[in-house]
């Protein structure tokens, strides 16, 4: 196997698992069950022993399709209900985005025919290529329990986090089983290569992702889908940006105001708020309107 892959990286890179197109193409495919299925196991408590794919589907065919859906959803041997998903960038409400996601899951079950007592869990699994929680620990469960003892109201709310940048490997001998899943999604193709020589799973899914990466259509969309990432995050970066320009123009242009309310003269304003003269004219003459 080193030969070979030594053979074929002159060739291409490897795919990014990153790209949530890349990541449904390989945990949605029905082909790779049995992977996800090893995935998920190394992230729950209760272990699983069967999946099937909710929407085994992807039809991205161009950058900007808004009809696909990028996450990967299963259902257990118990009506189980789980959804994983790759995120690449954060947001303020990133929180209440994943209540929400949990939620619609969550009440696809609800009918009126169909007793409470016959809901089943619903597992969200978000990974994140970005820091999104003030805790160290890069995998961290949400559930629903009273803050003062603890106790679990009940265990059919069920988020898990993990993110990417917190893990922190020195030895992949001595990784666990989700250490070494995060590692391959999250490293280059010669640690990759690595962490294939360890374990059957790892071999696995190398061969998988190789197998996804010398496909020329699955690549093309995975580039569509990279640079559709990239600019959405530019665009949310240069409205943050926007609105932080804004907030700083309100700031100083109050700051005029209550400095020409005590009297000061406008030249003076100026060099205290640092603005161009004409500017401080500007709003002061703005007030007598």
């Amino acid at each position: 196997m080193a030969m070979f892959v030594k053979e074929r990286r002159g060739v291409y890179d490897l795919l990014d698992l990153r790209n949530d197109f890349v990541f449904k193409s390989f945990f949605g495919d029905k082909r790779n069950s049995n992977l996800l299925l090893q995935f998920l196991n190394s992230i729950l408590d209760v272990q699983v022993t069967s999946i099937e794919l909710v929407d085994p589907h992807l039809e991205y065919t161009h950058a900007g399709d808004k009809s696909s859906v990028m996450d990967v959803r299963v259902r257990t041997e118990q009506g189980e209900q789980i959804n994983i998903e790759m995120q690449l960038g954060n947001h303020q409400a990133f929180p209440e985005r994943m209540l929400i996601y949990w939620a619609k899951m969550y009440g696809s079950q609800d009918n009126k025919s169909r007793p409470y007592t016959q809901l089943r869990k619903a597992i969200q699994i978000i990974i994140t290529d970005f820091n999104l929680l003030k805790e160290k620990d890069y995998h961290n469960l949400f559930q629903i329990a009273n803050k003062k003892s603890n106790l679990l109201l009940s265990d059919h709310l069920e988020i898990h986090v993990l993110e990417l940048p917190k893990l922190r490997i020195e030895n992949i001998m001595d990784a666990s089983e989700l250490e070494r899943w995060l590692l391959f999604m999250k490293s280059d193709d010669k640690t990759k290569e690595a962490l294939a020589m360890e374990s059957p799973t790892m071999r696995e899914a190398f061969e998988e992702i190789d197998r996804l990466s010398q496909n020329p259509e699955t690549r093309r969309l995975a580039d569509f889908r990279e640079q559709e990432l990239k600019d959405i995050l530019q665009r949310e970066e240069d409205a943050r940006e926007k609105g932080m320009e804004m907030g700083i123009e309100k700031e100083k242009r109050d700051t005029v105001i209550s400095l020409n309310n005590f009297g000061m003269s406008p030249k003076d304003i100026a060099i205290n708020v640092r603005i161009p003269l004409e500017k401080v004219i500007e709003i002061v003459k703005s007030l007598k309107q």
